[in-house]
């Protein structure tokens, strides 16, 4: 797969290929990070859209992992034909933001950052930026790690509440005590000092030659080939669907996915399994106030998810403000990764997303539901 991951189709090619059109824009952080986000050109011209979606991406994801399913089953795609004006976010570290005015990509300092910096530095300039360009609130839609940034920001700086119209946050990783899988036991290793982690998935860059350790893979790999040769995999789960797949589409999958990210995310994330709480890096005791997260919030959650467990969600929903619905699909083989480009999200998760985004008013107040 080494080759196939270094030949990668950019997603910007990659919606034309789809026969589809979109801009690349590039902005800066406050902190000095190059960010790119892409745009679909709607069809319908700018004059017929109805409202704007900002899309993020999870763990170690990119802007590509929301159209891997083609044309004909991707959500963005279902989203512009229905005349929504949709951008896509990309993360610091991944492979369309590796930019940093003052630091060099390949250093220790480029990568000192996790999901704290993202909902504090990067999202703060991803929609101070659309909104200059469409002067409306947003709709944001968040997969995994998108979803922390985003309640990081609402919670830390509410004025940002007020630029959003609704959230949707499927498998949102928040309250992560409930998890399964190799985070469990690689949390037992986040007491300083912390050599033997950064000595396992890097310092710096998450397990840069994407080849993860083979004392890793002896202990949990389990003879999957797809959880030995991807590191989201082997730390979200291995898609109970994947034998669905087409040799195009997997070949797709591992050129595009991992796409980058930093070891103290994945740091950050075994600190909150450890504590139980949703706290700021290395602070146990400071707890991100999620009651000053005003923006209505919907959560979609899988039974057979291994990060984002529906105990912990229900946690989440209750702790937030403004909860609209919490929606649970049960055994139908949905992991972690499954919310964005799983065989059968066409038909579990994205239907439920454009209710969502188009009866807002009608849902407030409902409980949660099971598909």
């Amino acid at each position: 797969m080494t080759s196939e991951q270094d030949t990668y189709t950019p997603t910007d090619l990659l919606i034309r290929e789809h026969g589809k059109r979109c801009t690349t824009h590039t902005l800066l952080t406050k902190d000095g990070y190059e960010l790119t986000l892409h745009r679909l050109i709607n069809p319908i011209g700018l004059r017929g859209m109805k409202q704007t979606i900002l899309m993020h991406h999870g763990l170690l994801g990119s802007s590509a992992d929301w159209i891997l399913l083609g044309p004909e089953k991707s959500l963005p795609y279902y989203l512009s034909t229905l005349g929504y004006d949709v951008w896509f976010a990309n993360a610091r570290g991944n492979r369309y933001s590796q930019r940093h005015q003052n630091t060099m990509l390949n250093s220790t300092k480029y990568y000192d950052f996790s999901w704290q910096e993202i909902g504090l530095y990067d999202l703060p300039a991803i929609i101070d930026y659309v909104r200059r360009q469409t002067n409306e609130p947003l709709n944001f839609i968040g997969h995994s790690m998108g979803a922390t940034a985003l309640l990081v920001l609402l919670s830390s700086v509410p004025k940002y509440n007020d630029f959003l119209r609704m959230a949707i946050l499927l498998g949102p990783l928040v309250y992560m005590k409930n998890i399964k899988g190799p985070l469990r036991i690689i949390s037992l290793m986040t007491e300083p000092p912390l050599e033997d982690f950064f000595k396992i998935l890097g310092n710096g860059a998450f397990v840069p030659s994407r080849k993860l350790p083979d004392n890793l893979l002896k202990r949990f790999c389990l003879n999957e080939v797809l959880l030995c040769g991807n590191p989201l995999f082997f730390m979200s789960g291995v898609p109970r669907n994947h034998t669905q797949w087409s040799e195009y589409f997997t070949k797709l999958l591992f050129q595009h996915i991992p796409a980058g990210g930093s070891t103290k995310t994945f740091l950050h994330y075994a600190q909150l399994v450890k504590s139980g709480k949703f706290h700021k890096f290395g602070e146990v005791d400071q707890e991100f106030p999620l009651k000053e997260v005003t923006t209505p919030v919907a959560l979609i959650s899988s039974s057979d998810d291994w990060l984002a467990s529906i105990p912990d969600l229900v946690r989440l929903y209750i702790n937030i403000f403004n909860p609209i619905e919490h929606y649970i699909i049960r055994d139908r083989n949905i992991s972690h990764t499954d919310f964005v480009w799983g065989p059968n999200a066409n038909k579990l998760v994205f239907p439920k997303v454009i209710e969502l985004l188009q009866t807002t008013s009608q849902v407030v107040g409902k409980q949660a539901n099971d598909v």
